[in-house]
């Protein structure tokens, strides 16, 4: 039984950073395309009034993904503390860096998968 509680871990844990991942890349690329819209209205010579809807719009999208991310990091604390309420606390399920992980109840030092 611990065995397939390792296994699922495992598998939500890989599309949960997924899903992190996923959330920062269209951060980083919302973000281009806010830095480009004033930019190309400058290199177009245009009023600052033209596109001043589509401004706000893609601006006000940065604060919808800061909030989806906000989210996503509360939905990963959440899945830490089922993590322990399951019984596999203290280990790590992937993620970035080199990382080890601990079997609290056992006091056993296990090297990550990649090691």
């Amino acid at each position: 039984m611990r065995n397939q509680r390792i296994a699922a871990a495992r598998d939500v844990a890989e599309k949960l950073h997924a899903a992190e991942a996923a959330i920062d890349e269209a951060f980083a690329r919302v973000a281009q395309l806010n830095s480009a819209l004033p930019e190309a209205r400058l290199a177009a010579n245009l009023s600052a009034t033209v596109g001043q809807e589509a401004f706000s719009r893609a601006a006000t999208s940065m604060h919808h993904i800061a909030a989806a991310r906000r989210e996503m990091v509360a939905a990963h604390e959440g899945l830490l503390a089922t993590q322990g309420d399951i019984g596999l606390a203290r280990m790590n399920f992937g993620g970035e860096g080199n990382k080890t992980f601990t079997i609290a109840s056992q006091g056993l030092q296990v090297v990550s998968d990649a090691a």
